[in-house]
């Protein structure tokens, strides 16, 4: 379920990019509402993946067996 959701937020923050760049030329409130959603996209992913990496320190922790 993790893997869906950082692999959708990333094609949101891609296709967000792409858009925005495309809208600037066509319509600047569009452009500015597409480069939010890719601001917003972009800082729930570092969420993600910092949220991942958290999560496997613990286990790394767990299972520790440098002492033996």
């Amino acid at each position: 379920m993790k893997n869906k959701a950082k692999y959708i937020v990333m094609m949101v923050a891609t296709v967000g990019q792409i858009i925005g760049i495309i809208f600037l030329f066509v319509n600047l409130k569009a452009a500015l509402l597409f480069y939010v959603c890719y601001i917003i996209a972009i800082i729930l992913l570092f969420v993600l993946l910092i949220r991942e990496r958290i999560k496997e320190k613990r286990e790394d922790d767990q299972n520790d067996y440098r002492d033996y």
